[in-house]
């Protein structure tokens, strides 16, 4: 009986040796995951709690309360939004940890996102033997987090909330007018344009080459700039306010496909000017849209189909 409770003790003394030993003050939480994403897009979005909901590897839920979200029993939940970090905190019901996750520039196009934290153990064997497992868990799930990210914000159509696609410009011979009016223009009023593009064309003898173009300008809300424009097989002569245009190919243009009415195609419209701005790019030229749906024929205008078509440099 004697030498069994000096084998209990020694064993027990034992453990806790190698508590001490193997288990540091302080454990270290990192992690890090290239994403091939911009890193002011990728910061801004995932800064937005709600947003958090559309990638959560555990149970998806509306943050809009500012509860967090959780994976495996712990409290996710952004604390602050810093020029390139974002601050989290991790709740397991009882205490609170902190990791930080920084976003690094590759390219205007990638990012690396790294993670660090300190998990502070205990001089009472058995919190700190708590607080070791606590922190492989949250390892794991850094890991878990870091790949669904990546998943989903590798995709432009997730990061901006429509497909993006740079492309080169291609020799365009267009045929265009305006017209300058007091409120935001109808239907009728654009395509009165395009019917007078279009007559023009036939009356010349060319042959439209790709669906009529649309540039919304106004710099108080109140009187409205359109101009509207067709591309042709041959240059035209200018007449009254018919003139002529040509776009020289070769230069890089962005497209945005949407669909949907005037709110989702002004959604586009600022989503693409986000890209713009997030990848340093500049405007030589006006954006136009290309209304490949007749708006006039279809009256649900949650079933139209626009191209936006923005030139950058």
């Amino acid at each position: 009986m004697k030498k069994l409770l000096i084998t209990i003790v020694v064993l027990l003394s034992i453990t806790l040796a190698c508590t001490y030993i193997f288990i540091p003050n302080k454990i270290t939480i990192s992690g890090k995951e290239h994403i091939a994403a911009n890193q002011r897009a990728l910061l801004r979005t995932l800064g937005e709690s709600e947003n958090w909901k559309k990638w959560w590897p555990g149970e998806k839920l509306n943050d809009t309360s500012g509860d967090g979200s959780q994976l495996n029993g712990l409290t996710y939940k952004i604390t602050d939004i810093r020029i390139s970090s974002l601050p989290v905190s991790i709740f397991d019901g009882k205490d609170t940890s902190l990791v930080e996750f920084t976003f690094i520039p590759i390219n205007p196009d990638s990012t690396d996102v790294s993670v660090i934290g300190i998990i502070p153990t205990s001089y009472n064997p058995f919190k700190r033997i708590q607080a070791f497992f606590r922190a492989q868990k949250i390892k794991k799930d850094i890991k878990n987090i870091l790949g669904s990210i990546n998943s989903y914000y590798s995709k432009s159509e997730n990061l901006y909330g429509f497909s993006i696609q740079r492309t080169s410009v291609v020799d365009s011979t267009l045929i265009s007018t305006y017209k300058e009016i007091n409120g935001e223009p109808t239907n009728e009023i654009v395509y009165s344009l395009v019917d007078e593009l279009k007559d023009y064309i036939k009356k010349q003898g060319a042959v439209e080459k790709g669906y009529p173009m649309m540039n919304l300008y106004t710099k108080d809300g109140i009187t409205y700039l359109v101009r509207v424009a067709i591309p042709v097989d041959k240059q035209l002569p200018a007449s009254g306010n018919i003139s002529y245009k040509w776009m020289l190919g070769g230069g890089n243009i962005l497209i945005t496909d949407v669909k949907g009415d005037h709110t989702e195609i002004k959604k586009a419209y600022d989503q693409t000017e986000l890209y713009v701005a997030d990848h340093n790019r500049v405007a030589p030229a006006i954006p136009f849209q290309s209304m490949i749906t007749d708006r006039r024929k279809e009256k649900d205008s949650t079933k139209w189909i626009t191209k936006i078509y923005y030139p950058v440099i």
